[in-house]
Parts: C-alpha cells; sequence; structure tokens
C-alpha cells in the first residue's frame, strides 16, 4: 500500500494538533509585532519587557509562547 505525501506526518506528533500549535504561534507573531512596535513604557504598563517578547518569538513551536510570557509577568509581581 502507497501513501502520499499529504498522509505523511511526523511521528508521535497528530497533524491538527501541529497545525493548531503553528496557527496559536502566527497569532502571537502578530501581536508581539504589534506590541513590539510601541515605546517601553507602554510595554511596561502592560506587563512586558522588550526583551521577554524577543525572547518568545524566538521558542521553538513546540513551546508555548504566550505561557512563557505569563510566566515572566507572574515571577516580577
Amino acid at each position: 500500500m502507497q501513501t502520499n505525501a499529504s498522509q505523511q506526518h511526523t511521528p508521535g506528533v497528530h497533524p491538527m494538533t501541529w497545525v493548531a500549535q503553528y496557527s496559536r504561534r502566527q497569532q502571537f507573531k502578530r501581536m508581539a509585532r504589534t506590541l513590539l512596535a510601541e515605546k517601553d513604557e507602554i510595554l511596561s504598563d502592560l506587563g512586558y519587557e522588550r526583551w521577554e517578547l524577543i525572547v518568545a518569538l524566538s521558542l521553538p513551536l513546540r513551546s508555548d509562547a504566550l505561557s512563557y510570557l505569563e510566566q515572566r509577568r507572574q515571577s516580577r509581581r
């Protein structure tokens, strides 16, 4: 039995899970880019640091960037 490329996926990773993770990351990237366009004072008022947003953008896809930012915010309180 032959399989085509659309039926193949990474072992151990459900295709819909990957798609959902990718979609969530794309939404995060749009939000983060909007925030990075703001002044540092605005980011601080919102509870973010510029470097944290940049780090979150560079996290691997399997990592939840929003959770990372929330953990950073909680650690500053």
